[in-house]
């Protein structure tokens, strides 16, 4: 059987072209449906690139996009285009384009969590699944993470480049040490990922996404709550109580930190399919 392989698509946001990743499954494998990962703050498509081979050999059509001002994509100079309500318009946008009469399965890694659960909420009927991948309640309580008005004053200081500083420097210390091609990546990554959109991002987490997690449950779109154990900006403890709120399945990754997409893909895609199974 051929391997499947990522092909670069463009999409569009409503403040410009959205850079994209889609791989099918393979010739003889039986297709499952539509997938869309969302990346996270100062993330990107590359996030998922060791999950989305792992999604079409199990049957699934599998995307994902940086969002707007991240990496590739394109997105305003202004902080006033990075509003919730603009991340949100361009994922209901993307899912209308990748699968205009389909619903779709959703996968939101942290801050493309709080984009997603409410994207779910405004328009359920779109989505077969939703999970949210090491995306916890908020990121105002309960979480390891600095007051996001605190590190938008960094980032107005400092710029991309101070981000980039921070970043390192906690790979470095939780004992991560990435090969040089990698760390290269993600530090071009984070300089050409416009100031406007942390800037936007970080405004977005000074509130929690959804004031009432009712919403979401109440939404009828099957859940999960998936999480490592090891190292997240959540305990697990949170995590496990956000689930119990929602009324969701559960996935642990132990040993895993905030990344499981990134250090336990097999696992992750695992869970992933055995979920989207029950939903069949």
């Amino acid at each position: 059987m051929s391997q499947a392989q990522i092909t670069p698509i463009t999409l569009r946001g409503a403040a410009g072209k959205l850079a994209g990743w889609e791989i099918e499954p393979p010739a003889g494998v039986q297709s499952r449906g539509t997938v869309l990962l969302v990346p996270g703050f100062t993330g990107s498509k590359e996030d998922f690139e060791a999950m989305l081979p792992l999604l079409a050999a199990a049957g699934y059509r599998a995307l994902a996009y940086d969002q707007r001002g991240q990496w590739q994509s394109e997105g305003p100079d202004e902080v006033s285009g990075y509003a919730m309500a603009d991340f949100i318009g361009d994922l209901q946008g993307v899912v209308d384009q990748i699968s205009p009469d389909e619903p779709i399965h959703l996968v939101g890694h942290s801050f493309g969590g709080y984009v997603a659960r409410i994207a779910v909420v405004e328009r359920p009927g779109r989505f077969r699944s939703f999970t949210l991948l090491a995306s916890g309640p908020s990121s105002v309580e309960d979480i390891n993470f600095p007051p996001p008005q605190l590190v938008a004053q960094m980032v107005e200081a400092g710029g991309q480049e101070l981000i980039w500083q921070q970043m390192s420097n906690a790979l470095f210390e939780a004992g991560q040490t990435p090969p040089p091609e990698r760390m290269e990546f993600l530090h071009e990554r984070i300089l050409k990922t416009k100031k406007a959109n942390i800037l936007g991002i970080l405004n977005c987490m000074a509130e929690p996404p959804l004031k009432d997690p009712a919403a979401l449950r109440d939404s009828g779109v099957p859940l999960l709550v998936a999480y490592g154990d090891t190292n997240d900006l959540w305990a697990p403890s949170v995590h496990e109580e956000f689930a119990k709120q929602l009324n969701a399945k559960t996935a642990v990754f132990h040993g895993s930190g905030h990344v499981p997409n990134e250090d336990v893909p097999d696992q992750v895609c695992a869970e992933l399919v055995t979920f989207w199974k029950e939903q069949a």
